[in-house]
C-alpha cells in the first residue's frame, strides 16, 4: 500500500533492549503455554525445521540470484520455486533444486511488462501477476503467450491487495483517507474480462497525523489485513481478533474469532516507542523528532495482531503484535509485513486454536503449502535470500 510515512531504524541490540523493556512495563504474556485443544485436526502444522531444504539469492555475481523488494514467493506443484522481484520488474523460476530456469516479464508497460509488480501466484499451469500501477493482470501461459487484462474500476488504487478467484480476482486498495481518521479500504471483485461486478467489502486501515512537517500512520497504527486464500477474501484490521471470509459476490461466508492476549497499555508503548525512534536519529533533530512523535494521539486500543496467512490446508497462521517491533514510528518493519521470526498462533479451518510455531529468527514467511514454508531473509545490508523450509504437520 502506497504510504508517505518517515522511517527510523532500531539496531539490533538497541532492538533486544527495547523488547525486553517493553516486556517488562507491560508484564506481556511470554507465551510460553502453548494453547491446545483437546482434540487437535490432522494437519496441524507443528513445527518448521530450522535449515532450509532450498535457498536462492546466494550466488554472489549472478544477476540471477541478485534480488531487489521481492514479493509473493511462492511454490509451484511440481517443486520449482517462483520468485517475483519488485525491483527488477520480473519474475524468475527455478527448479527444485535452485538452479534457474527462466525470467517473465520485464520493466514497461507493453504486454508482458510491469510498472509496480506487486504480486503473483499460480492458476492451475499459468503464473499471473498483479501491476498495482497499471492495475492489470497479466497472465503468462504455458507456451510462451501472454494475456493481460485491465482492471476497470471506480476506484483508483488498487494497490492493498489482489488475487485470483475461480472467475476472476479480488482486488482493493485505499478509497478515501485523511488526517485524523482511519483510511477506508475497499474490495472489488473483476470478472476474466476485467470488469468490475461490484463491491467484496470494507475495512479500515491506517490511522493517520499529521504535524507541521511529519505526515503519516500514527506511531502505534493499527492496520488492514488482507489475503485472498481458496476463492475467498480474508478481511481483518489489527484492532479485533477476527477474521471475516467473504464471497466474491461480498457475501459473509463464516467469521474467524479468537481470544487474544491482553493489549499493551497505550500510554506505556507510545513512550517507549518514542524514546526508541528519538534514540536512533541525530542528535540535533531529536527534540524535533520528540515534539512531532509526542504530537500523534495517544490509542485507546492497540493492536492484537499484525498478520495472518491461510495456508493451502485452510489453518490460519496469526502473528501476534509486537509493539518495538511494529511501530511506524520505528521503521515501519510491520507496515509492509510483519517481520522475521516470532511465535505464531494457529488456527483450525473452523477457527479453533490448535497450537503454536516458532519460526526462525531470520525467516519473514510469505506463503505456506501442505508441507513447505516460504520466506525471505536479510543480511545487515539488506540482502534478500528466498528460502524454503520443511514444514511438519501432525
Amino acid at each position: 500500500m502506497r504510504d508517505d510515512v518517515s522511517a527510523w531504524s532500531v539496531g539490533p541490540i538497541g532492538r533486544a533492549i527495547l523488547v525486553s523493556l517493553v516486556a517488562v512495563l507491560l508484564a506481556c504474556n511470554s507465551g510460553e503455554d502453548r494453547p491446545q485443544t483437546r482434540n487437535v485436526p490432522v494437519g496441524t502444522p507443528v513445527a518448521i525445521e530450522p535449515v532450509p531444504t532450498l535457498s536462492v539469492g546466494l550466488v554472489q555475481g549472478d544477476p540471477n540470484q541478485e534480488f531487489d523488494r521481492v514479493v509473493t514467493p511462492f511454490l509451484l506443484a511440481d517443486g520449482r520455486l517462483v520468485v517475483p522481484v519488485a525491483g527488477a520488474s520480473s519474475i524468475r523460476v527455478f527448479d527444485e533444486h535452485g538452479a534457474f530456469a527462466y525470467s517473465l516479464g520485464r520493466a514497461g508497460a507493453g504486454p508482458g511488462e510491469f510498472r509496480s509488480l506487486s504480486a503473483a501466484w499460480s492458476r492451475g499451469d499459468t503464473i499471473e501477476a498483479f501491476d498495482s500501477r497499471l492495475n492489470r493482470i497479466t497472465r503468462f501461459v504455458p507456451g510462451g503467450s501472454v494475456d493481460v487484462v485491465a482492471l476497470r474500476s471506480e476506484v483508483p488504487d488498487l494497490s492493498a491487495v489482489a488475487g485470483p478467484v475461480p472467475d476472476g480476482w479480488i482486488a482493493g486498495g485505499v478509497a478515501s483517507a485523511g488526517v485524523g481518521r482511519r483510511d477506508s479500504i475497499a474490495l472489488r471483485w473483476f470478472d476474466r474480462t476485467g470488469t468490475d461486478r461490484g463491491a467484496v467489502g470494507m475495512v479500515e486501515g491506517f490511522a493517520r497525523y499529521r504535524t507541521p512537517v511529519l505526515t503519516g500512520p500514527e506511531p502505534l497504527s493499527p492496520r488492514p489485513l488482507l489475503q485472498i486464500s481458496q476463492g475467498r477474501a480474508y478481511v481483518a484490521e489489527s484492532l479485533t481478533p477476527a477474521i471475516r471470509v467473504l464471497t466474491p459476490a461480498g457475501t459473509l461466508e463464516r467469521e474467524i474469532v479468537w481470544q487474544a492476549e491482553t493489549p499493551y497499555s497505550g500510554q506505556d508503548v507510545v513512550r517507549v516507542v518514542v524514546d526508541s525512534a528519538v534514540s536512533q536519529t541525530h542528535p540535533d533533530r531529536a527534540a524535533a523528532l520528540r515534539q512531532h512523535l509526542e504530537a500523534a494521539v495517544v490509542p485507546e486500543r492497540l493492536s492484537v495482531f499484525w498478520k495472518f496467512i491461510v495456508d493451502d490446508n485452510g489453518f490460519i497462521w496469526i502473528r501476534p503484535f509486537e509493539a518495538v517491533k511494529h511501530a511506524a514510528a520505528l521503521g515501519g518493519l510491520g507496515l509492509a509485513g510483519g517481520g522475521p521470526g516470532g511465535r505464531w498462533s494457529v488456527l483450525s479451518p473452523d477457527g479453533n486454536v490448535v497450537g503454536t510455531v516458532d519460526v526462525p529468527d531470520e525467516l519473514e514467511i510469505l506463503s505456506i503449502t501442505s508441507d513447505a514454508v516460504v520466506g525471505i531473509s536479510r543480511d545487515a545490508l539488506g540482502v534478500e535470500v528466498v528460502r524454503v523450509h520443511h514444514l511438519e504437520r501432525r
